[in-house]
């Protein structure tokens, strides 16, 4: 048998070129599916690895009982360790985002870095990203001192929402980690002159951060009040 001839898959026969001499059907269609496949299924195994290796590193802390940050997303709770099993890439990457919140509010600032590469990592898995997660990725960035790129996500949430209050809560956030009063001090009255439209909105990204949101408002509301 000719190198060159393959089977036909409608008569058998054995044919060359791009379609069957004995019956007509093209053979190159044949072939394409199988090649294109195998090139597009390689870069969802390599992210499905990538997010399954993350998720078996969540399993070596997130049973650790912690007094939770008020920067947690509602309903979030690090008291329980969670079915890994049922974990989603989402659920996963946020898991990560609430240790570092919670370390970083403890001061444990050795903790909140080594994880912050494995939270960054997890969310560049989930390809775009939505303001909360946008919210996160920044604070996160601003948490390891990565002033600059925790700026470039405070620029995404200006520029989807002008007055988004995760936004300028960033802005605080950026501010206080560069000892810029002033700039603290005007992140918390644009706050403030934003909230009650903002809030009225109703999105999703508020709900999930009442509580962060509820205590940023009363220290806006002290500092502004000459009472910090």
């Amino acid at each position: 048998m000719n190198s060159s001839t393959v089977q036909c898959p409608n008569c058998n026969q054995q044919a060359a070129g791009r379609f069957c001499s004995n019956c007509g059907v093209s053979l190159t269609a044949q072939v394409a599916p199988e090649r294109t496949s195998a090139k597009t299924i390689v870069p969802w195994v390599a992210v499905g690895v990538a997010v399954g290796a993350l998720v078996v590193m969540l399993s070596a802390f997130v049973g650790r009982n912690n007094s939770p940050s008020p920067f947690l997303r509602a309903g979030s709770t690090l008291s329980q360790p969670p079915d890994l099993s049922k974990m989603t890439p989402r659920e996963a990457a946020d898991r990560l985002f609430n240790r570092i919140m919670t370390a970083a509010e403890r001061g444990n600032t050795q903790e909140a870095l080594r994880f912050a590469p494995m939270a960054l990592q997890a969310y560049e898995l989930l390809g775009s990203l939505d303001n909360d997660t946008r919210y996160h990725v920044g604070l996160i960035h601003a948490t390891a001192g990565d002033i600059e790129s925790a700026r470039t996500y405070v620029a995404m949430l200006r520029q989807s929402v002008p007055d988004h209050l995760l936004g300028i809560m960033l802005e605080h956030t950026i501010a206080k980690q560069r000892g810029d009063q002033g700039g603290a001090a005007h992140a918390y009255k644009t706050f403030l002159a934003a909230y009650e439209l903002e809030i009225a909105t109703g999105r999703a990204e508020y709900g999930d951060h009442q509580s962060g949101i509820d205590s940023f408002r009363r220290a806006a509301k002290a500092s502004i009040d000459g009472n910090p």
